[in-house]
């Protein structure tokens, strides 16, 4: 019995009958739509609000996005465009009632013609509601943020950058809401990784806005990444210490009398490095009380080094009266 069902349904279904039956089907519903759109209607539509003519130095905040339910009366054909798209109504700042330190209002009163004037003729306006909205804003301010490159680069063997990574611009001006620029104390680039570096870098690199920066203007949207890549090498100097701040009572008799200080520095200005570039200092006010020994600090080095440290981290000594 199923199956007798089913294949007197697949021929129907095959058949001419089918097709006339959805062809009248569809014409039906074009007339009934067709009729409907054409008659006069009454409807309620929201609509998004954007204020106009709003001075420079304000700015409308994100959490401040009224809308306002106008009533209109007009063919249904007009009405298609306000829901097949979001339909947005232009309000002029200079029609306010009223403006306080952080909140403007708007009433209808105000600016029932401006509003008017945004439809055909042939739509009629017949309510605005709620009669009263606010728009909260803030006032402009202007601020200077570094710029802070994230990077994860390794050098291959034996490279090494000496003057480090040059960001150009290091500051980018932001404007926006004081809120908003406030809260902003830096801005990171996108990050950077790069393997097995040895070659010059010179590149554009994409700043990292904030979620919420619709509202703030930034001077750069990318900076430039230069850095100069060189071959490096380690050397040595035997460094004379000497001790500073030694009381004037005592005589202080100390070892070792000169340290090994390990420097790094690219192969073009190894040469140009010689030993009295360099000099270790021995502070005696910073020793410890019942402590026989001193600790060695670099307080001179050449400005073309990557960095130095001393071999020896002790300084033995004895105090005699």
């Amino acid at each position: 019995m199923i199956k007798e069902l089913k294949s007197k349904f697949l021929k129907f279904v095959k058949s001419k009958k089918i097709n006339v039956f959805t062809l009248f089907l569809l014409l039906s519903f074009t007339i009934l739509i067709l009729n409907k759109l054409s008659r006069t209607i009454t409807n309620t539509i929201p609509f998004t609000v954007k204020l106009t003519n709003l001075p420079e130095t304000y700015v409308i905040l994100n959490d401040s996005s009224p809308k306002l339910n106008i009533t209109l009366k007009t063919y249904g054909f007009k009405f298609l465009k306000y829901y097949l798209t979001n339909p947005k109504l232009v309000l002029d700042y200079n029609n306010h009632d009223d403006l306080n330190d952080s909140t403007l209002v708007w009433n209808k009163r105000s600016s029932f013609s401006n509003i008017s004037r945004q439809f055909d003729k042939e739509v009629e306006l017949i309510s605005i509601l709620p009669d009263t909205i606010r728009f909260y804003y803030d006032v402009n301010d202007t601020r200077k943020i570094p710029v802070i490159l994230q990077k994860n680069i390794t050098f291959s063997a034996g490279y090494d950058v000496l003057d480090g990574f040059k960001i150009t611009p290091d500051t980018i001006t932001i404007i926006g809401p004081e809120k908003s620029v406030s809260s902003l104390k830096q801005i990171k680039t996108v990050p950077l990784e790069l393997q097995d570096v040895h070659f010059d870098l010179n590149q554009s690199l994409d700043l990292e806005f904030p979620e919420d920066s619709e509202l703030l203007q930034f001077s750069s949207k990318k900076v430039k990444l230069k850095a100069q890549v060189d071959k490096f090498t380690e050397g040595s100097f035997n460094i004379p210490v000497t001790v500073t701040n030694v009381p004037k009572n005592i005589t202080l008799k100390y070892y070792p009398k000169t340290v090994t200080v390990l420097y790094y520095t690219s192969l073009k200005n190894f040469k140009a490095i010689s030993a009295k570039d360099f000099k270790v200092e021995c502070d005696y006010n910073k020793h410890k009380e019942n402590q026989s020994y001193m600790v060695p600090e670099i307080v001179k080095a050449p400005e073309n080094i990557k960095g130095s440290k001393i071999k020896q981290q002790k300084i033995e000594f004895i105090i005699s009266e």
